[in-house]
């Protein structure tokens, strides 16, 4: 293993992909379609031309929303899986290995068949952990089935618990889909993680553990208490008002998160793409 004055790596967090086969959003707080497809080629397209490239990627969750165009009835697993194999197919270009997380808008069962065919059942949630040159990295499955905000499981807390404890030495950071802390806008809080004051309480006491990295709010924000940051990541698509407590949808501009790490140092920025596909440096 390498000493802490050793390590050096990037990784990247993207998220709120909402690939969706079919047709394009049309968010209901605004007047304009947006093509979530077209937006993440270019953000993978951005990440691409990172110097240095990342050692690997995070899919922050609501990864592919059929659910968003317009229907008559909730799409079936069938009809969401041209979805996640569409995005399979444009993050077979990043330069990269790739983990996933799942958000709200997505199907567990059509996402463990495309994304996951190791999964012990159709309909298992989807958390773990993994190691990278020292650091631990958990990412969390806040989805909580037919609810707009997310809740952390008793049997997953547990797990948490016990992984966090068997792993004191590796500086750690969680990434989960909604945002367990409040950022101060109406419209979010209400869907934020339900028991997630509970979570940052058990965080708390594990000093290390770094940054909770989150998505689903489509606006970047960083929150301190106590030891710990909160980040959360814009969407590589449409993006949200900070300023509007009633919830107003923004055509982009798509964007993502890069993390470095430098021995016991984490920096990290958000890339905002120009109409060019470039990042915004």
């Amino acid at each position: 293993m390498s000493s802490p004055g050793e390590v050096r790596f990037r990784l990247v967090h993207l998220t709120d992909t909402h690939i969706m086969v079919g047709g394009k959003w049309r968010p209901r707080s605004a007047d304009f379609e947006f093509d979530t497809e077209a937006s993440l080629r270019q953000v993978v397209a951005t990440v691409r031309m990172l110097d240095p490239p990342p050692a690997f990627a995070v899919l922050g969750g609501d990864l592919a929303s059929p659910d968003l165009l317009p229907r008559d009835r909730p799409p079936t697993a069938e009809e969401w899986e041209p979805s996640y194999r569409r995005l399979a197919e444009i993050l077979g270009e990043l330069p990269c290995p790739i983990h996933f997380l799942v958000g709200n808008h997505d199907h567990r069962v059509a996402f463990n068949r495309v994304l996951r065919r190791d999964a012990p059942a159709a309909d298992a949630p989807h958390y773990y952990a993994f190691d990278h040159e020292g650091y631990r990295f958990v990412a969390l499955d806040s989805q909580e089935t037919g609810q707009a905000g997310g809740f952390v499981d008793p049997a997953q807390l547990a797990w948490l618990e016990r992984d966090l404890a068997r792993h004191r030495e590796r500086p750690t950071i969680l990434f989960v889909h909604h945002h367990p802390w409040p950022l101060g806008l109406r419209w979010i809080d209400t869907m934020r993680i339900r028991n997630g004051d509970a979570l940052m309480t058990m965080l708390q006491g594990h000093a290390q553990v770094r940054w909770v990295v989150c998505g689903h709010v489509h606006l970047d924000q960083v929150i301190e208490g106590g030891r710990l940051t909160m980040l959360t990541t814009p969407s590589t698509c449409l993006q949200m008002s900070k300023v509007s407590q009633a919830g107003k949808a923004l055509p982009g501009p798509p964007a993502f998160r890069v993390i470095d790490v430098a021995g016991d140092a984490l920096s990290t920025r958000v890339l905002h793409l120009r109409d060019d596909g470039s990042g915004e440096l």
